[in-house]
């Protein structure tokens, strides 16, 4: 999902893309030891010096208001300090690698990258997962507020009129290379296939090439465009008539096609689920959509308490794992029944003004991670055995928290 973070300001409210959406694949086994790094795998798969491992180097990554950063180890529970806290920031986002610190005067804006050294690459059947060392690859200047959006092991940063598109193979060459493309867009953009996707006039998805030039007749109406997600599928825009879904076709070229929502139901406005899967979640007035990309359906999952998060855990049997109004954590059934309920966790930080927007879920193949910033704490819950607290991450500002690995 877009990876956008508002403006560090009073009244912040959340566009995560977590799930999203996200550029890694984290699986839910703890990494066994490390193996020679190499500086490409027998799959040409650049680790960048970082280490291949056996399985994902799984860890979160929790920046507080102020713009400090930690990333959490998983397995181990060590902390890592990413970035000290600073006066001057506007914003603080990430796309499931990456972390990236705003900060400017005026209308420029300064946006340090910060390598968290932890990212698995799909590769058809199986991943190949990696771990190196955190550290600052640079800053990118541009103007107005940036905006994050992953992509498919990379990553778009939009400032005003411009992105800029960052490869992860290429990231040990620096930042100085980056592709820079003029766009004039009403929403995020997405890196895919080697061209970008960007929403134009706020009524369609405009294909364009490298150097930003349309290609004739790709085009698809997307009207009031609010997220964007990668999936296992393809990539995925959450839109008024539902959501339009972009993959590759045989020969390489692009195809847009429209998911549009059953009769009843306004559209989700944003949409989550689990890395390098099929299934998306969003909620609703009555509850939430359950968005198969794979069959192009929309299930409606109905809930008689209002839904605030919701997250596809994207498995076998199309669970979804949810947070309600009144601050309890459940797993839904693809019909909407109720599987497994908690007490309520989070509801001091839903009935807080300040936090409520900042509340954050996150999902993979195990685990539900749900952020409680007015408790400084983040919970990890066992949303395979009826979500089971296993354990929770005290002494933190989590106004941000990333998955990684």
């Amino acid at each position: 999902m877009d990876a956008h973070r508002p403006r560090r300001a009073p009244a912040r409210s959340a566009a995560l893309l977590v799930a999203l959406l996200a550029v890694t694949a984290c699986a839910t086994e703890p990494p066994a030891a490390e193996t020679p790094a190499t500086p490409t795998d027998s799959h040409g798969i650049d680790g960048g010096g970082a280490a291949e491992v056996a399985a994902p180097a799984r860890g979160l990554v929790v920046a507080g208001e102020d713009g400090a950063a930690t990333l959490l180890d998983l397995e181990t529970e060590e902390r890592i300090a990413l970035a000290d806290a600073r006066d001057d920031l506007e914003s603080i986002q990430s796309d499931g690698r990456l972390l990236y610190r705003a900060h400017g005067v005026g209308g420029r804006a300064s946006v340090e990258v910060i390598d968290t050294g932890r990212w698995t690459v799909p590769h058809g059947d199986h991943s190949h997962s990696f771990r190196g060392e955190p550290h600052v690859l640079g800053t990118l200047d541009g103007t107005g507020i940036p905006r994050v959006t992953a992509g498919e092991q990379r990553a778009a940063l939009l400032f005003d009129g411009e992105v800029v598109t960052l490869a992860h193979d290429d990231l040990v060459a620096g930042l100085d290379g980056a592709p820079r493309v003029g766009v004039d867009t009403t929403g995020p953009v997405i890196p895919f296939a080697g061209h970008l996707l960007v929403p134009t006039d706020g009524t369609t998805i405009q294909v364009v090439d490298g150097d930003g030039t349309p290609v004739s007749g790709e085009s698809v109406p997307c009207s009031a465009v609010t997220d964007a997600d990668i999936t296992r599928v393809g990539a995925v825009y959450s839109c008024a008539e539902g959501a339009v879904l972009f993959t590759r076709a045989v020969g390489g070229a692009i195809v847009g096609e429209s998911i549009p929502l059953p009769a009843r139901g306004a559209s989700a406005m944003q949409l989550s689920g689990r890395t390098d899967r099929p299934d998306l979640a969003g909620v609703t007035a009555d509850g939430a959509w359950l968005l198969d990309v794979r069959q192009r359906t929309w299930t409606q999952l109905d809930s008689e308490v209002p839904l605030v998060r919701a997250a596809a855990i994207g498995d076998d049997d199309g669970r979804t794992v949810a947070i309600d109004a009144e601050g309890c954590i459940r797993v839904l059934a693809s019909d909407g029944a109720v599987l497994a309920r908690t007490e309520p966790l989070v509801a001091a930080s839903l009935a807080d003004a300040a936090s409520r927007d900042r509340v954050q879920l996150i999902v993979d193949g195990r685990y539900a991670y749900v952020s409680d910033p007015a408790g400084g704490v983040v919970l990890e819950l066992d949303h395979r055995d009826d979500l089971g607290v296993t354990r929770t991450f005290t002494d933190l500002d989590p106004w941000l928290v990333e998955l990684v690995g």
